[in-house]
């Protein structure tokens, strides 16, 4: 897939209640007033400068070029609202272990007044069946921590394993917020659960 066009916002997939589709305009403003606070950014390092969030923007925008691949943007279908991201990576911390170093990754946050009401988990299935399907992905992982109960359960209801082998410690998180947990999900699991 090629990168999407930065002038012109598309749709990658469509769910029941939400677009997961590239950036528009108005995103960053969204981001910066909805997503980059204390309660979302709790695990993740804590808010961060304007300028950290244009890059991570940039980023995502680099992804899809480099990739074929990348984090979408989560918006409501029925008030077109931005309300987080979710999508893939490639896992480059230098902290990480061998195994786990430029290996696709799945993630997600959602602003506070979208938790609860099942969207991560809506826009993570979807992302699935794009990881093991059009992007041809064959093992995904996971990366969370302890204290991030929302994150891993999320990532068990997914049927992602544990891979407590490939835990680190990431000094770019505060203690609290590590070591650095890790699960997995190859694309036969994956399909094994579809198919019930």
């Amino acid at each position: 897939m090629s990168a999407p066009s930065r002038l012109k916002t598309e749709i990658i997939v469509e769910t029941e209640r939400l677009l997961l589709r590239t950036e528009a305009p108005g995103d960053r403003t969204v981001w910066l007033k909805h997503m980059n606070n204390d309660a979302v950014m709790a695990h993740l390092g804590g808010p961060v400068p304007s300028d950290r969030v244009h890059e991570s923007f940039r980023r995502r925008a680099e992804g899809w070029a480099k990739h074929g691949f990348s984090f979408m943007m989560l918006e409501r279908r029925n008030d077109r609202c931005l309300i987080g991201h979710c999508g893939l990576s490639t896992i480059d911390t230098h902290e990480a272990p061998a195994a786990l170093r430029g290996q696709p990754q799945i993630g997600w946050a959602l602003r506070e007044d979208a938790w609860g009401q099942g969207y991560a988990r809506e826009a993570a299935q979807a992302v699935l069946a794009l990881a093991f399907g059009r992007f041809g992905i064959t093992t995904l992982f996971g990366q969370t921590s302890q204290g991030n109960r929302a994150s891993w359960g999320l990532m068990e209801k997914l049927g992602m394993s544990r891979r407590a082998d490939l835990d680190y410690v990431d000094t770019d998180y505060p203690p609290q917020d590590n070591p650095t947990m890790v699960y997995q999900l190859t694309r036969e699991a994956w399909l094994a659960r579809i198919r019930g």
